[in-house]
């Protein structure tokens, strides 16, 4: 399930997306911002789909060097430990998992080339290299596919080419696929966990926060221009970056529309998402901007919370 932040994040994506169309179709946003969040899950499905792929690259290095003409005692007893790491050979047995995998057609997506490629620069990752060494255990097993996922997968060019390939809202979902594989990690691969870990759901009320974030921010586009010009200072609207104007209006459709939420909440979640995808300057200006806003809102009544901690 995606966090209240990957839920941000997409809907930023659809409002760029949108925005740089010149289309402010709500219906075709809406299309867009489902699709976008399925994506995500996709894309974590795969993860988990590759690291056993490169497992399975261990078991074939093995059968290869202990089936040569005159192998010797390293090939005789080159280390399968991987490939037998209990993480990865639930997620092989597992029929849910693999399932799912066919049914969206993910392993269509497999590529040898790129597989082996990863795997020869994974044998020079050093959590790897003593991993394999090591004796095995249930927290090692998981430990190491953190790592490599984590560490190693993240940072390496291939990996990220080939799922830019395979995905292509890859480079913005790599956040959120994070938080997902470690959701995964801290729940045990069992039959009753197989729909949480493997399904792809999203519960209505976080998808009314999404569709509001979406619906509210274009339907009101023009009136959150005329609030934010105001409190630029000798600066033009059209010269503020196009993220930090949606990440703005996003904020101030929670403000207005999302009774549940701390408006320093808000502001928090905004400062964090443009630090990902802003310039460096842009925490800075957008926090003023809105605080600004928050303050003058509040004085006249305009923001109304409600719930538990939430009456401002």
């Amino acid at each position: 399930m995606l966090s209240r932040r990957g839920l941000r994040i997409k809907a930023m994506q659809t409002l760029y997306v949108t925005a740089c169309a010149g289309d402010a179709d709500n219906r075709q946003a809406m299309v867009h911002l489902h699709k976008s969040i399925r994506n995500s899950h996709l894309a974590y499905l795969y993860a988990l789909h590759f690291l056993t792929e490169l497992a399975q690259q261990v078991d074939l290095e093995a059968h290869i060097k202990k089936n040569k003409y005159l192998p010797s005692e390293d090939d005789l007893n080159f280390p399968v430990t991987f490939f037998s790491n209990s993480v990865v050979q639930g997620l092989i047995k597992n029929q849910y998992f693999q399932s799912r995998l066919k049914r969206e057609k993910l392993t269509d997506f497999v590529d040898e080339e790129y597989t082996k490629i990863i795997y020869q620069q994974l044998k020079d990752f050093p959590p790897y290299a003593q991993y394999v060494m090591a004796e095995p255990s249930a927290e090692a097993d998981k430990k190491i596919l953190k790592d490599i996922f984590d560490q190693f997968l993240l940072k390496n060019e291939y990996f990220d080419e080939h799922l830019e390939n395979c995905i292509p809202t890859w480079a913005d979902d790599e956040f959120i696929v994070k938080g997902l594989m470690e959701e995964f990690f801290n729940t045990p691969l069992t039959e009753p966990n197989e729909k949480k870990l493997f399904d792809f759901h999203i519960m209505e009320e976080e998808t009314v926060f999404a569709e509001t974030l979406v619906g509210k921010t274009l339907g009101e586009n023009e009136h959150f221009d005329e609030l934010i010009k105001p409190k630029l200072q000798n600066w033009e609207l059209e010269r503020v970056s196009l993220i930090d104007r949606i990440l703005m209006k996003m904020a101030l459709t929670e403000f207005l529309h999302i009774p549940t939420i701390p408006t320093k909440v808000t502001i928090n979640e905004y400062l964090d998402i443009s630090k990902l995808y802003s310039t460096p300057r842009s925490r800075e200006f957008i926090n003023g901007i809105l605080d600004k806003l928050m303050n003058e809102m509040k004085t006249t009544g305009k923001i109304v919370k409600t719930g538990r901690g939430l009456i401002e």
